[in-house]
């Protein structure tokens, strides 16, 4: 009877933690901004529970710790409507929860080099159903998406908005590459506001000294550019060779795919000492059993 099942009433977020072995670390990739986008969807859905995001960061390092992971991990978090209540709509009436779990996690989207189409299903609206969040329900959206896609033998689907424009993929924040310059969709066309994005736009801008426009994109732009990848915590950084049987331009991770892809995962898995501040390391002495 938990409301959540019933109705979908909680927000979660996916946290990447990469296991380092020289570190004999595992590094947890910008988690703060992570609890910091879980407490705005607590705010949207009055989800009251009683943890910061300092809080939440500890606990997190904590159970991490207890579970002693050695390899890379997927971090869950979830605050959810927790009353044993039906035919209940009102989300002041209803108490929360709050719930964390770790496990291990390989390759997200299964290949290295993704064959796409579009989806004949579109973005939620903002109007209907906040997009910028992690909201549980929102998900039924991509996971029609997905599983479209899959059926008919691509790797991932790319949504377009209500206005026709490109959004994202089920799971990831979507670029464009073309004549030098980077280009994403803006948060304005149904954009969920990506912690992967956000990196991607800061590190082409100050080590590749490339231009990067968040500006609307036309599905047929995709078709013509030069590159084009998909990012998010559980896809990392992930080239778009194909899409909708149309090759991206020669049908190869382009180059500044690439670049920005070693950037990334040198990175992440805390081998860069600029970006070290983005890394929450847990040392794990004891191997797991």
């Amino acid at each position: 009877m938990t409301h959540a099942l019933h109705y979908g009433t909680g927000v979660f977020e996916g946290i990447r933690g990469n296991w380092n072995a020289d570190q004999g670390a595992i590094n947890i990739f910008r988690m703060r901004e992570h609890y910091e986008r879980l407490i705005d969807g607590c705010r949207i859905l009055m989800l009251d529970i009683p943890y910061s995001v300092e809080d939440l960061c500890n606990i997190t390092v904590d159970l991490v710790e207890r579970n002693r992971h050695v390899s890379d991990i997927y971090i869950r978090p979830l605050a959810y409507k927790s009353e044993e209540l039906v035919a209940n709509l009102k989300l002041q009436e209803l108490s929360s929860d709050f719930t964390l779990i770790t496990v291990p996690f390989g390759n997200y989207l299964g290949s290295d080099r993704l064959r796409c189409c579009t989806s004949s299903w579109r973005r939620v609206d903002d109007p209907m159903i906040p997009a910028r969040i992690k909201a549980c329900g929102i998900y039924i959206n991509s996971i029609l998406a997905k599983t479209e896609a899959t059926i008919a033998g691509f790797d991932e689907a790319i949504l377009l908005n209500h206005d026709g424009h490109v959004s994202e993929g089920s799971g990831e924040n979507i670029f464009m590459v073309k004549k030098g310059i980077i280009y994403t969709p803006p948060l304005e066309d149904n954009v969920l506001g990506g912690i992967t994005r956000d990196t991607i736009m800061q590190l082409a801008g100050a080590e590749l000294g490339m231009e990067v426009q968040a500006r609307t994109i036309d599905r047929s732009e995709l078709y013509l550019a030069d590159e084009v990848f998909l990012s998010g915590t559980a896809a990392h950084l992930t080239p778009v060779i194909e899409l909708d049987c149309r090759p991206i331009a020669d049908g190869q991770p382009g180059p500044i795919t690439s670049q920005l892809q070693r950037m990334y995962f040198d990175i992440v898995v805390g081998n860069n000492p600029k970006y070290l501040h983005w890394c929450t390391q847990v040392r794990q002495p004891i191997a797991a059993t």
